[in-house]
């Protein structure tokens, strides 16, 4: 293979080769490098980078697939600006040219500003690209005119980050995986790397000594690779956190020193801690007291890291199950020394960017406001509320809860509504002006991983296909139609890599990143919160928040477990699926192939109890909607709860729906987030 960015001639008859060295964007741990091989300057292949430290050589399956697949055919991308001619939802729509497009959505959104209110402009947007431009400049042009966003960590992870803000002051600031060559213990806490970070399952995981604990009501494959798996009751979390609390009390396994010097509020949940016994735990999680005893003796004794899953934090009390956590690392002096700390992501901030500078919250109206995902149904269905949706970045008809709601909102004729996508998804299809997007392959970015702290090149291996653009030029084309003003509107890519890539303090050019691929940013690995320094307002780990105790949540934490599901019902799980990425790859023939009929994985007890068999169809039903599924009978869970992955497009359903037609949109205790691991359903035997 020749070397990546560098072309090579190979005969007149064979046309010119090359290889150009890009990365992967999307919402996954792994952040993986890429070589594009090309011919005559077009992609004939796309494949994991050998010199990429996470990658070496080779892409999950479902990159693989989609890259090579559905994202490089024309017939399936969107290729030009697209207007409705058929009744909302029916996708019958008319090709148009930019301009035109542009000056009809800038002329009903002005319109909006003038005589209504800019705040009735809402925008949806999350993570269908992690690259930094892409991902956040457009954010520039909805503050600035005032629209309101919906904020995108509300459909994630929003509770766990106001959460740990309260405990350590900084949700963003993780251990640096290097060092888990000195730590003696890893803790995967609710996450799933085999399905959502597939390389640091495979290699990551694989290669460290430490004894690997997981955490999950799901027996997923880096559970059952693990040296102890703890299949608790879903919504148990904080109780089985209070109880692995009890066991480093009870056997002296409490770091008395760095409590003293570095904790608050540990005396405010001792007597709670001294209750809550291993046995206690065991009745309300599910989990046996000895594997109880034995993960948290092996926890405490150290130096662990501690991986605190996105997935865990969406149940009703995902909040306090977060503060619960945070308080076992807290008191086992899990901080502040190499093979130690807690990551939930590492943001942009771990190699000194400031969001601000691809953000520019200088440029926002001072009306701008933000609402949940959660109530985004409603916002919709509601005229005096919403005039227009722009939705960038996402495909809410797939990912938000609520689904029918959803989408009879969405039907209103006079919500004007503009999709900016790569390709014609469920929302698409109800989208008054459809926008085509250029995908990762076709302009340069930057990419940031959430989970190793290194810089990253997104190279321009192609063209646009048709007439697409990056999503940042279709909002400075639509500001200029706009006729707004602001400089920050207009600023370049070249102009803001720069800036970015001088926040690193790495001294490299954008040219000289794109030979490298991927950089490093420390020769060795960061210490998290060094020198026991926590951006909190005491200092210390708050145990005790009064920050949050002023936002209106009790001061601690509280052993808290979820009823059981109440009587005929079963807990419905949506993690990620093993072949999407998200609602990502949804449209891919291949990977749909590979996902089949939509499945739920059924405990083995209780398809006995219910007189089915896998392959048996069932109905998943609730007040909010019903799913037709088939049985898989597994051990994957435990009794009374199933297992439905997200992320299928409804419309390649034969149901029209997937499991979110189930979700009520209940909000976490903190954070108005999705509690979506807290769904019921009645199960129905057809027949």
């Amino acid at each position: 293979m020749n070397a990546p960015n560098q072309a090579s001639t190979n005969g007149s008859t064979q046309g010119i080769r090359d290889n150009i060295r890009t990365t992967c964007p999307r919402d996954c741990y792994d952040a993986c490098g890429i070589v594009v091989a090309r011919r005559d300057g077009r992609i004939s292949k796309v494949l994991g980078d050998p010199n990429h430290p996470i990658a070496r050589g080779t892409l999950c399956g479902k990159c693989a697939l989609a890259y090579n697949g559905v994202w490089l055919n024309p017939a399936a991308r969107l290729s030009n600006p697209l207007r409705r001619v058929g009744p909302k939802g029916s996708a019958r729509f008319e090709a148009v040219e930019w301009d035109a497009a542009l000056a009809d959505i800038a002329a009903r959104l002005s319109e909006i500003r003038l005589k209504d209110d800019s705040r009735k402009i809402l925008h949806t947007h999350y993570t269908g690209t992690c690259s930094l431009i892409a991902g956040n400049f457009p954010a520039r042009f909805f503050s600035h005119i005032g629209a309101t966003e919906v904020d995108p960590d509300t459909v994630c992870n929003k509770a766990g980050h106001v959460s740990l803000s309260y405990v350590l002051g900084d949700s963003l600031q993780g251990f640096d995986p290097g060092t888990a060559k000195d730590a003696s213990c890893l803790l995967v806490w609710g996450a799933n790397p085999s399905a959502a970070a597939p390389h640091q399952h495979k290699h990551w995981l694989q290669e460290t000594q430490a004894t690997l604990i997981s955490i999950d009501p799901i027996k997923h494959d880096t559970a059952r690779r693990a040296a102890l798996h703890l299949q608790l009751r879903p919504g148990s979390d904080a109780a089985l956190a209070f109880a692995m609390m009890h066991v480093v009390l009870r056997d002296g396994l409490l770091d008395e020193k760095f409590v003293r010097d570095c904790v608050l509020g540990w005396q405010d949940i001792r007597s709670a801690v001294e209750q809550c016994t291993p046995e206690w735990g065991e009745r309300q999680t599910g989990v046996a007291a000895r594997l109880i005893v034995e993960a948290a003796s092996t926890y405490a004794r150290g130096p662990s890291l501690l991986w605190l899953g996105q997935g865990m934090q969406r149940q009703p009390k995902g909040g306090n199950a977060v503060r619960a956590v945070s308080a076992l690392a807290a008191i086992t002096g899990n901080f502040g020394k190499p093979g130690a700390g807690l990551l939930y992501m590492n943001g942009f901030g771990t190699r000194g960017i400031d969001v601000a500078i691809l953000t520019r919250p200088d440029i926002a109206s001072p009306n701008t406001t933000s609402v949940s995902h959660m109530d985004l149904s409603e916002m919709l269905a509601d005229p005096g509320k919403s005039s227009a949706l722009i939705t960038w970045n996402n495909n809410i008809l797939a990912s938000s809860p609520r689904q029918a709601a959803l989408r009879h909102a969405m039907a209103r004729e006079d919500l004007f509504t503009v999709v900016v996508d790569c390709f014609q998804t469920d929302t698409a299809d109800f989208a008054d002006y459809v926008l085509p997007a250029a995908s990762f392959l076709e302009f340069n970015d930057i990419v940031i991983p959430y989970f190793n702290n290194t810089v990253s090149a997104q190279v321009k291996a192609s063209e646009p296909m048709g007439q697409s653009l990056p999503n940042q030029e279709v909002f400075r084309r639509l500001a200029k139609a706009m006729g707004l003003s602001e400089p920050a509107l207009y600023e370049s890519d070249e102009q803001i890599i720069g800036s970015v890539l001088g926040a690193t303090g790495l001294g490299i050019s954008f040219a000289q990143l794109a030979e490298s691929g991927t950089v490093e940013m420390f020769k060795t690995p960061k210490i998290q919160f060094e020198g026991n320094k926590f951006p909190t307002p005491s200092g210390k780990i708050e145990i005790r928040s009064n920050k949050a105790a002023e936002h209106g949540h009790p001061m601690v934490p509280f052993p808290h477990a979820d009823p059981a599901a109440a009587a005929g019902k079963v807990r419905v799980l949506s993690p990620a699926a093993r072949w999407l990425m998200n609602s990502s790859y949804g449209n891919d023939p291949i990977i749909r192939k590979r996902l089949g009929n939509c499945e739920a994985a059924v405990n083995v007890d209780d398809a006995a109890a219910w007189g089915i068999a896998s392959g048996t169809k069932i109905i998943l039903r609730n007040s909010e909607g019903s799913l037709p599924v088939i049985v898989r009978v597994s051990d994957e869970v435990s009794r009374g709860v199933v297992l439905v992955p997200k992320g299928r497009w409804p419309k390649g359903e034969n149901a029209g729906s997937n499991v979110n037609v189930l979700n009520p949109g209940n909000k976490t205790d903190i954070g108005e987030s999705s509690s979506v691991h807290g769904v019921e359903a009645e199960v129905v035997i057809p027949g």
